[in-house]
C-alpha cells in the first residue's frame, strides 16, 4: 500500500476540484460533491486496493431519535461508538481511533452509558497495528485514541491530521482530554487539501466541513469493485439522509446549511450511485443491517 502522493497527483486532485468548480451553479451551495471526481482520484494512487471493512462498537449512548434527526419522534435509539478498519493485503487502515472511558463519561453528561472495556482494548490494539489512521472529525469518541491514550507519542506518527483537525484540537477541544499540546501536534502527518485527497489504493478523504470544522467523510472502492462512504458524523441516523433532515440536539453547534447541502447530496447518491453503502459512524440499527447483508464484519483484526 503506497502511502506517500506524489506533487503530480495532488495537481491533478487541484484539477479536479477546479473542474468541479467549473460545472457549479452561479449560487454556490453551502458544500459540495462529485462522486465521479472522487471515483477518479481514487485511482490516483497505484497498488492493491482494500480488502474487506471491519468495525466494532466499543460504547453506547441512549438517547431518543429526536436528537438525531430533526422532527422525528422520541422514541428510544441507539448511538454505537464506533471504530472502523479497512483492510488491506499488506495491513490494515484505521478510520477513527475509539476512545477511553474518562471520555466516553463525557458524553453521558453525568448518566451512566455502556462502556464496553475489551471492546475498547481491541480497538486500541487495532490503532496500535494499524499503518495509518485517519480520523473523520476532531471529537473524542472519534479521536481520542490517538490524543489521550499512553501510545499516543507512538501512534501519532503515523496518524493523518488535516490542518484544520488540529487547529480545532489545539484551540477549542471538545473536551480538555484531547487538547492537542504543540509537543504532541507536532508528531503527526498534518495534510492541508481542497476538496478531496488520494489517501491510498481505493481510499479517499472528502472535506466535509460541517459537523466540525475538520469533518471529513472517507471513500473506500475494495478490490471487489464495492462501494463505501464512511460519513463520520454528517448524520447520526440514516433517516437523515433519507429525509434530509438534520440533528436537533442543543449542546451540538454545526454548520447548519453545510450539512444539509451535504445531507442532500448523500441522498442523491441512492440514485445516482445506488450500489454504494453510505455508512454512519453512530446509526446501530444501519450497521446491524450492513453485519447482516455482509456489508460490513462486526470484529477487528
Amino acid at each position: 500500500m503506497t502511502l506517500r502522493v506524489a506533487a503530480a497527483v495532488l495537481i491533478l486532485c487541484a484539477a479536479g476540484a477546479q473542474a468541479s468548480g467549473v460545472r457549479a451553479s452561479a449560487q454556490a451551495p453551502a458544500w459540495t460533491a462529485n462522486i465521479d471526481d472522487v471515483r477518479r482520484v481514487a485511482s490516483l494512487i497505484p497498488g492493491r486496493r482494500p480488502l474487506r471493512i471491519n468495525f466494532l462498537k466499543f460504547a453506547e449512548s441512549r438517547r431518543t431519535k429526536n436528537f438525531s434527526v430533526k422532527d422525528a419522534p422520541a422514541t428510544p435509539s441507539v448511538q454505537a461508538r464506533t471504530a472502523f478498519q479497512v483492510m488491506f493485503a499488506d495491513g490494515p487502515v484505521m478510520v477513527d481511533a475509539g476512545m477511553n472511558l474518562t471520555v466516553h463519561k463525557f458524553f453521558g453528561r453525568g448518566v451512566e452509558e455502556p462502556y464496553f472495556p475489551d471492546a475498547a482494548r481491541q480497538v486500541e490494539q487495532a490503532v496500535s497495528r494499524a499503518r495509518l489512521i485517519v480520523v473523520t472529525h476532531e471529537h473524542g469518541d472519534h479521536v481520542a485514541g490517538v490524543i489521550d491514550a499512553a501510545a499516543a507519542a507512538q501512534v501519532a506518527p503515523k496518524t493523518i491530521l488535516t490542518r484544520t483537525q488540529v487547529q480545532s484540537l489545539k484551540t477549542v477541544p471538545q473536551m480538555p482530554e484531547i487538547r492537542l499540546s504543540d509537543d504532541l501536534a507536532k508528531r503527526f502527518i498534518v495534510i492541508d487539501y481542497d476538496l478531496y485527497y488520494p489517501l491510498a489504493p481505493g481510499m479517499v478523504l472528502i472535506k466535509a466541513a460541517g459537523h466540525t470544522p475538520g469533518s471529513q467523510m472517507v471513500y473506500i472502492a475494495l478490490e471487489s469493485g464495492r462501494e463505501y462512504l464512511l460519513i463520520g458524523d454528517a448524520t447520526w441516523h440514516m433517516d437523515g439522509v433519507r429525509q434530509m433532515k438534520g440533528k436537533d440536539a442543543p449542546w451540538v453547534t454545526e454548520d447548519q446549511p453545510a450539512v444539509l447541502a451535504q445531507l442532500t447530496w448523500l441522498n442523491g447518491l441512492g440514485r445516482s450511485a445506488p450500489n454504494l453503502t453510505v455508512v454512519a459512524s453512530h446509526d446501530e440499527e444501519q450497521h446491524a443491517e450492513l453485519v447482516k447483508n455482509g456489508l460490513l464484519t462486526h470484529r477487528l483484526e
